[in-house]
């Protein structure tokens, strides 16, 4: 088993050439979440994890369902050319494991990873969802 990633928060999904998707990771979670964050690295990081994954199937099979896992916290894992994705949230636990739905298994063509650093945009994005929810809970605080 080899798990690609190590920042777990999946930010952004693109469709790239030859049948394949762009996924971009951080340990940033998305501000809107209602759930206790959890950071699994020691500090913010100035760059996103990159993974492009070409599927053997139509990518749009896939695009859809990683389109709705956009904030979720997982692990990409390739074994064999075989894909599977993990909930990280569960995944120190053995018993507790459980893959994405519809995510399992999936024959792929080709996999590459890079890191890529975020641009003065995305730090002010990040600020702005930061403020936007501080404004939200200083409001209902009244």
């Amino acid at each position: 088993m080899e798990i690609i990633n190590q920042l777990v928060y999946l930010k952004y999904i693109e469709l790239v050439n030859e049948n394949g998707l762009l996924l971009k990771f951080d340990n940033l979670p998305f501000w809107k979440n209602n759930r206790f964050n959890i950071y699994f690295t020691e500090r913010h990081h100035d760059y996103y994890e990159c993974i492009y994954i070409h599927f053997k199937e139509n990518v749009l099979n896939y695009h859809m369902i990683f389109k709705s896992l956009i904030g979720e916290q997982l692990y990409i894992e390739i074994s064999n050319q075989l894909l599977n994705v993990w909930y990280a949230e569960y995944f120190d636990h053995i018993e507790d494991r459980n893959t994405v739905d519809h995510l399992e298994e999936i024959e792929v063509s080709n996999v590459k990873f890079e890191k890529m650093e975020k641009t003065a945009q995305d730090w002010k994005n990040e600020y702005i969802d930061l403020e936007s929810t501080y404004l939200d809970l200083l409001a209902g605080n009244k």
